[in-house]
């Protein structure tokens, strides 16, 4: 485990001895202390010293390529604070500077997908491998952006997203494979998935956790772990999850790639419900992250953690309410990113339904606020999209019972069949995983359809009656 602390406090007195002159006369030493200092900065949280210290490299940098690596720094930084809108128009501002131009380049995800996949057609697996390394370093430093992009679009801009995804993999092929290209072709695995062929992304899957070695870098193995985990977890039993991620976590940090260590620890707690894991263990585990979370001020997070917190506190029977972040960030938070939004009123659905005794405005409030946003969030198939699609599933069948309205059943019972055949497409590849709540729900669907049809048999023999 890297001690990037201890680093700071290396780098920050070697800036103390620098000379008043130091940008003109040692320009060089200047910039790399500075550099090393704010990368730093940035792993340990602290945004404050990681401002300055940027501010210090934009003022006195001779050069734009100079600049690069602050700027991404700062970006990153803004990345996971409530900043995200900024922080992916400033990384595309920089990309087209350095001739990416992403915007107006939006299509349908499939679309994007089977693009890419034509593109990597006339390659082997092989040749893919032995791809020659890249070495321009301005497209080195362009598809770092592009790779931090990934993270940043999947959130809020889920049309960008495919679109980064095929730059990165494109300039992998055309330049030479850097450090940063096994991510592109993780995620890429992870579209593929979500669209259905689960075997033909977990094969991107492998493909990408292959080239970290060719690449003779770790610097992408974080989240080539965690995006890549959560496909196996449709294919492999959910439980080894859990070791994966440990390992993408301290990966991460020993790279100091803060970004995905947190996103590995989220997940491994967004798995654990599904895993049915021990709910004290839950508990201690999820405070533990949220405050690793806090203390590095990665806000959007934090407010995903806190959900979680509320419903592990829910099923444990404690009454507590975590409140890390102010109502006013979480409003900030939730209005612009369609990703947090969906989950904070997923939920609120599933709190309603399972412990607050299937409160039916609410429930059906939240589901469909929740629903709303599901277009517009994670591309990638996460493990938490089988826990969804179950419990809107069975809100949904229950819905379309306790409802009065006939368009309203039809509706709801519609949606109730769409999370049916999701869970029944992902038994397929995982029987252990998904067969029992595959079967829950065709049970859920035959009691409901039975329940419609004496409902709508009483409305008739009330309506002839009167």
């Amino acid at each position: 485990m890297s001690d990037f602390v201890a680093a700071y406090s290396y780098f920050d007195n070697g800036i103390l001895f620098l000379r008043k002159k130091h940008w003109e006369e040692h320009y060089e030493l200047s910039l790399e202390l500075f550099d090393m200092a704010a990368t730093c900065a940035l792993t340990n949280g602290d945004i404050v010293n990681l401002e300055l210290l940027c501010n210090q490299v934009i003022a006195h940098g001779r050069s734009y390529e100079d600049k690069l690596n602050v700027m991404y720094f700062v970006t990153c930084a803004m990345a996971f604070s409530s900043r995200l809108p900024e922080a992916i128009e400033k990384g595309l501002d920089i990309l087209a500077k350095l001739g990416i131009e992403l915007r107006g380049h939006e299509s349908s995800l499939r679309v994007c997908v089977q693009e890419t996949k034509d593109l990597l057609s006339v390659y082997t697996n092989d040749e893919i491998l032995n791809t020659r390394q890249m070495t321009d370093p301005t497209m080195t430093k362009a598809i770092q952006f592009l790779g931090k992009l990934e993270v940043m679009a999947s959130q809020s801009m889920p049309k960008l997203f495919p679109h980064v995804t095929q730059q990165i993999i494109q300039l992998s092929i055309l330049h030479g494979m850097s450090p940063v290209s096994p991510i592109g072709f993780v995620h890429l695995g992870s579209y593929i998935a979500k669209l259905g062929d689960i075997s033909e992304g977990y094969r991107y899957v492998k493909l990408a956790r292959s080239l970290i070695d060719r690449v003779g870098s770790t610097e992408s193995a974080g989240e080539v772990i965690s995006i890549g985990t959560q496909v196996r977890s449709y294919i492999e039993p959910l439980q080894a999850a859990f070791e994966y991620h440990s390992e993408g976590y301290a990966v991460s940090m020993a790279s100091g790639d803060i970004i995905q260590a947190a996103l590995n620890l989220v997940l491994i707690c967004s798995s654990s419900l599904s895993a049915f894991v021990n709910l004290q263990s839950m508990r201690e585990k999820s405070d533990e992250v949220t405050n690793f979370l806090y203390e590095r001020k990665m806000l959007i997070f934090v407010v995903q953690m806190q959900c979680f917190q509320h419903c592990v506190l829910k099923l444990i029977g404690a009454d507590e309410k975590p409140a890390y972040v102010s109502a006013e960030e979480v409003c900030k938070i939730l209005a612009t990113n369609s990703s947090v939004t969906a989950v904070y009123f997923f939920q609120k659905a599933y709190v309603s339904f399972i412990f607050m005794f299937r409160l039916y405005d609410d429930s059906k409030h939240y589901t469909e606020k929740s629903l709303d946003f599901i277009d517009n969030t994670w591309a990638n198939l996460l493990v938490a999209h089988s826990f969804h699609a179950f419990y809107f599933g069975l809100i949904s069948f229950w819905v379309a019972r306790v409802s009065r309205d006939e368009q309203q059943q039809q509706q709801w019972l519609e949606s109730g069949k769409r999370s049916k055949l999701r869970l029944k497409r992902w038994a397929e590849s995982s029987q252990w995983t998904f067969e029992n709540k595959w079967y829950l729900l065709e049970a859920e669907e035959s009691y409901c359809k039975v329940w419609l049809v004496l409902f709508s048999l009483c409305m008739k023999k009330l309506w002839l009656l009167s």
